[in-house]
């Protein structure tokens, strides 16, 4: 992208003035017909970039304000080593405080019961390594993968790895894509040089049971086609996440008033997706 000095402007709503970035000089803006998700989005504007022949292409979240020469300090990232296929920059909050962004391992199913359940207590210090919190965060690494809100591809791996997996909504993009990353050859890079601000948070807190059912669902999706989970496993995380669910729902009243949703839409992905 920077090669070439052009932006693809995706927005996956069905809301947006389509007409307002045209007006700014080398924009493109990119109207989905609907909103299908992370995954689904970048993929357009990920093979819009590659068929006008971006030879860098960065995915960023519409809440990442990039600072002085974030962009271009990935791209040369990229460009100092060939195997380098993703290189990702610093992601601080407002205030400057560094948010978690990286993962120094593969999420298999064992890190999916220790890490991603209440087990992760049980287990600090393998949640410290796992997402390199003790790694010092102002020199560079390779992890297994970073966080999907900002990080740019080299296009030779985007060609390789791409497109994204659209089968998930939201969550779950980034190990599918740590494993594809493995398997293509390439290596994730964590650049501290490149600094973005991640204003994280401005409409997770309304949308937040809705953000409960799609962990729900790429979790499943996620276990059952990369990490090859047996039945007992995916219906193990199942009865987990409903449980809880509806154990924070009783002092929740957004998450409450959205329960019979949740177990419905999660029993029809559960009985579509993994019984079958």
């Amino acid at each position: 992208m920077p090669d070439a000095a052009r932006r693809r402007i995706f927005d996956g709503s069905e809301t947006t003035d389509a007409d307002a970035p045209q007006k700014q000089q080398k924009l493109v803006f990119l109207q989905a017909k609907e909103n299908k998700g992370y995954a689904a989005g970048n993929n357009i504007g990920l093979n819009r970039a590659l068929a006008d022949g971006c030879g860098v292409l960065v995915v960023a979240n519409n809440d990442i304000l990039f600072q002085e020469q974030a962009v271009k300090k990935l791209a040369d990232c990229l460009a100092s080593n060939r195997k380098i296929g993703i290189a990702a920059p610093k992601v601080v909050d407002s205030k400057g405080r560094i948010q978690p962004s990286r993962c120094g391992m593969r999420t298999g199913m064992t890190e999916i019961f220790q890490l991603y359940t209440a087990a992760k207590w049980l287990f600090y210090r393998k949640r410290q390594k796992y997402h390199c919190l003790l790694q010092n965060p102002d020199l560079p690494m390779d992890v297994y993968h970073v966080s999907g809100c900002c990080f740019a591809f080299s296009r030779e791996c985007a060609q390789k790895t791409l497109p994204f997996d659209e089968n998930t909504f939201l969550y779950y993009e980034e190990p599918i894509l740590g494993i594809r990353m493995e398997q293509a050859g390439y290596r994730t890079r964590y650049e501290p040089k490149s600094v973005v601000v991640h204003q994280h948070g401005a409409t997770a807190g309304r949308m937040r049971p809705l953000m409960h059912t799609y962990i729900c669902q790429s979790e499943l999706y996620y276990c059952a086609r990369y990490l090859h989970a047996q039945k007992w496993q995916l219906c193990l995380l199942y009865h987990y996440r409903r449980m809880l669910y509806a154990l924070r729902s009783f002092t929740d009243r957004q998450m409450r008033s959205y329960l019979k949703t949740f177990l419905k839409k999660t029993k029809l992905f559960y009985q579509e997706y993994i019984k079958k």
